[in-house]
């Protein structure tokens, strides 16, 4: 379940004694990423799925009653291939009740990712859940490192030793949406761009009220009107979490825009700022400069500073 399926459930009448089976581990299947993996079992009602549809109703047995646990569950090869995975293996979910994740409904309502992360005893039973953002700051280690991932834009399961347990993170991000203050032949390219990615673009026009955005989202304006642009920019900066502002233009037209925004107190909120747009990779074309602008994008939502892979020494995955 990821992060824009479980704001649907924000309109669901859950009981407080609904049980949510995540994903903890995996040993077998053929590998893969399902580092995702969430379900919501409210009666006879499910919501998301553990591995497939069909191999969740194992589980759903289990699932009953108010004390939070770990269950292991094998599944054999011909079972496995049946339903798409590339063999057998066993899996093993934490249960706990929906009451425990109740602090993540202001998450999902403004957009911004979280991470459940999840206190396990000696046996794997979950103990306990915080819910922690990217722009946090204190807590324990596991909370940090739960921070760190969200700011690295992580979605997914991560097993963390810490002392003498094991924590559990689990990261939820919204599928990103790119806004483009403007048109043209560069919005449709950046249209075009951003669509390869999966990622959503809304074109915005002045006239109407301004898309709802948060942390795993981006701007770009193309629009060169400062009267009209400078108040949109304002409230952009200083209501919502958005990391990037690509800003197209002159280098004398980047400083006229951070002028403005200095004088109507946005001053420090100008660093979101990313004027002239794009990493510099020579492009002539509107095309190459699409994509100079969404690689620009994607190196800040994700953390990276966007340098050749060859010239540094870290993970070259996201």
């Amino acid at each position: 379940m990821t992060f824009d399926e479980l704001s649907v459930l924000l309109h669901r009448d859950l009981d407080s004694e609904a049980a949510v089976v995540r994903l903890a581990e995996l040993r077998g299947f053929g590998g893969g990423d399902r580092g995702s993996d969430l379900m919501i079992v409210a009666g006879t009602r499910q919501y998301g799925s553990v591995l497939s549809a069909e191999l969740t109703t194992q589980l759903l047995a289990d699932t009953s009653g108010p004390e939070p646990r770990s269950i292991t569950t094998e599944i054999g090869d011909a079972q496995a291939v049946a339903n798409g995975l590339a063999c057998g293996g066993s899996v093993r979910v934490i249960v706990h009740p929906w009451s425990w994740l109740s602090a993540v409904e202001p998450h999902l309502r403004a957009r911004r990712g979280f991470a459940l992360v999840t206190l396990l005893d000696a046996r794997g039973r979950p103990t306990e859940v915080r819910v922690v953002v990217h722009n946090g700051s204190g807590g324990d280690g596991a909370e940090q490192a739960a921070a760190e991932l969200l700011r690295h834009g992580r979605v997914g399961v991560t097993l963390q030793t810490l002392g003498d347990g094991v924590v559990h993170i689990q990261c939820f991000l919204p599928r990103s949406r790119l806004v483009v203050i403007g048109t043209g032949v560069l919005a449709a390219a950046l249209n075009a761009q951003a669509g390869l990615l999966g990622i959503e673009t809304i074109e915005f026009d002045s006239v109407d009220a301004f898309p709802q955005v948060g942390s795993s989202d981006a701007v770009v304006v193309l629009d060169h009107d400062h009267d009209r642009v400078t108040p949109i920019l304002h409230d952009l900066l200083l209501a919502t979490e958005v990391p990037y502002v690509g800003s197209l233009g002159s280098r004398g037209t980047q400083a006229e825009r951070r002028r403005r925004l200095l004088n109507c107190g946005c001053g420090d909120q100008l660093d979101r700022i990313y004027g002239p747009a794009g990493f510099d990779i020579g492009a002539r074309s509107t095309e190459e400069t699409a994509m100079a602008i969404v690689a620009e994008m994607l190196g800040v939502l994700r953390g990276r500073l966007g340098q050749s892979l060859r010239d540094g020494t870290g993970p070259i995955n996201g």
